[in-house]
């Protein structure tokens, strides 16, 4: 049964008008990571759902915002506004904080040029997907299948970089075709191709034809490339200068190193194997048709190790129960070589991450 959260008017406002996309929950609610719930606002007992798509605990506000900018919880003047505000509401010795996402939205589109695009009745929202934009699936004025996100401009994170990976990856995957851009009073609209699909996911004995899907991607690094957020110095300092969040959340693995040690770990292990990865290489962002590959959600397009995707499939692979796929897969992409520690360095490098 879906849980019902009660939520105080300002929170429920700014998420409900996507001011904030981070919450802060009572540890009792025992969340997990997918699980949908409803927010009700205490004051009007208005619902709201929303799907939880990731899930830390921290031991204190300042180590969250270490990782996360203040200004993904909503609108506060400034930290201690913030911290005042958590500490009479959620007050506690550990903070569970996860990233949301709305699963049911009105919207209202002020851009004439994309209107002039679209059949605006046919718009449906989609609720695949765990970035924090809004996906919809909508139809051309030429009755084409097409997917709209819309987007509040928040950070680093836009969807400008989608759009520029769109177009430098015509012809070296099987990805859709944008139909539009634009930045328009602070909202990002992006429409694309439809790419008619069902997630891998669904299918079974895909292992090794995915594992030789993956190579070829790879395979197309380029050292020009300008697209570089994720690369392997950028990670190794990003770790670094988080090393307080990630000694805190070592995983077993890593329980009896220091923060010395860890730093070390990450310097004498860095990857050497440079390649164009996808950057969220998971079964929801593969789509089957007719016995070919196509992929979507590509944000996160860099040129970085390999160990990328290759982290993040592992991870899908166990969320979706489909962990006997693993060793086919990696038949299929013929590592002989496969590195155990830089899995390793990877889990480090996402606890900096959120």
């Amino acid at each position: 049964m879906i849980k019902k959260i009660k939520c105080n008017r300002k929170e429920f406002e700014d998420i409900k008008n996507d001011r904030q996309n981070y919450k802060i929950f009572d540890n009792s609610l025992n969340l997990e990571y997918l699980e949908m719930c409803k927010l009700i606002n205490e004051n009007t007992d208005e619902e709201l759902e929303i799907q939880i798509t990731s899930i830390k605990r921290y031991n204190s506000l300042d180590d969250a915002l270490n990782i996360i900018n203040l200004e993904k919880f909503g609108i506060y003047q400034n930290k201690e506004d913030f911290i005042r505000y958590i500490n009479k509401n959620y007050g506690g010795t550990e903070y569970l904080v996860c990233r949301i996402k709305k699963t049911a939205n009105k919207i209202v589109i002020d851009d004439k040029k994309l209107l002039g695009l679209i059949k605006i009745e046919t718009l449906r929202q989609e609720k695949l997907g765990l970035s924090g934009c809004l996906v919809y699936s909508v139809k051309t004025k030429e009755n084409l299948d097409a997917i709209l996100k819309v987007q509040n401009i928040k950070g680093d994170d836009t969807l400008k970089e989608e759009y520029d990976v769109l177009q430098y990856l015509n012809g070296k995957m099987s990805v859709a075709d944008v139909y539009y851009y634009r930045l328009y009073e602070n909202k990002e609209y992006l429409l694309r191709e439809y790419i008619d699909g069902e997630p891998l996911y669904k299918f079974k004995k895909f292992g090794f034809e995915l594992g030789q899907e993956l190579k070829k991607i790879h395979e197309h690094y380029n050292e020009k490339c300008q697209f570089k957020k994720f690369s392997v110095n950028n990670l190794l300092k990003n770790a670094i200068e988080k090393i307080d969040i990630v000694y805190q959340l070592r995983g077993e693995y890593f329980k009896s190193f220091s923060k010395d040690d860890l730093i070390n770990f990450l310097k004498e292990n860095k990857p050497n194997d440079d390649a164009l990865i996808h950057g969220d290489f998971s079964l929801t962002n593969i789509l089957v048709n007719n016995q070919k590959y196509y992929y979507i959600d590509l944000g996160n397009v860099s040129i970085s190790t390999k160990y990328f995707d290759i982290y993040i499939l592992k991870k899908s692979l166990k969320i979706n129960d489909l962990e006997e796929e693993w060793e086919e897969f990696l038949k299929g992409y013929n590592i002989d070589d496969y590195n155990e520690i830089y899995m390793r360095w990877m889990e480090l490098i996402e606890l900096s991450y959120n």
